[in-house]
């Protein structure tokens, strides 16, 4: 028969109690994940549909293609700018993002890429050339009082998400 010695329970009752109140969950309270998609445009026989969103100011319908142009996972900024216009949205993506933009807004011409924040279309940006840099500028439809925190929310999101891929 086996015996445990009763001395070591209370060492391991405090291990334990310390190593579970070192993990704690650090997502953020307001998760907010950034894709850019690509608009479907013409027929596509055969290919997996996409969905149809809707800006939510203007109320224009875009059709999407169901897979992200880039993912939260190569999405490492999100910045506001001035611009002569106003107040825009700088998205900073990854060397392989970048591939894939520069692709895409060549294969693309003329159609749009949407932003969308946890599924929801917030902004789009007509592609008029193609984008080398993976630097993409685009305005959004979200209220000034509400960018700044959006902005934040998408940064703390993005480290958090990179962190546990």
């Amino acid at each position: 028969m086996c015996r445990f010695p009763l001395a070591i329970l209370p060492v391991l009752l405090v291990a334990l109690t310390l190593t579970t109140g070192c993990m704690k969950d650090d997502q953020p309270d307001n998760l907010s994940v950034p894709r850019l998609m690509i608009e479907s445009r013409g027929v596509n026989y055969g290919a997996l549909g996409g969905e149809l969103v809707t800006l939510p100011v203007s109320g224009t319908s875009i059709q999407i293609q169901s897979e992200p142009l880039v993912h939260e996972f190569d999405i490492f900024n999100v910045d506001m700018v001035k611009v002569d216009m106003g107040i825009a949205l700088l998205i900073q993506v990854s060397p392989k993002g970048a591939r894939e933009l520069y692709r895409g807004s060549v294969s693309n011409m003329g159609g749009r890429i949407v932003l969308t924040v946890n599924g929801n279309a917030i902004g789009a940006r007509r592609i008029d050339g193609a984008i080398q840099d993976g630097n993409l500028y685009t305005f959004v439809e979200v209220g000034d009082e509400e960018l700044g925190q959006l902005v934040l929310n998408i940064n703390k999101s993005l480290v958090h998400i990179q962190a546990n891929k």
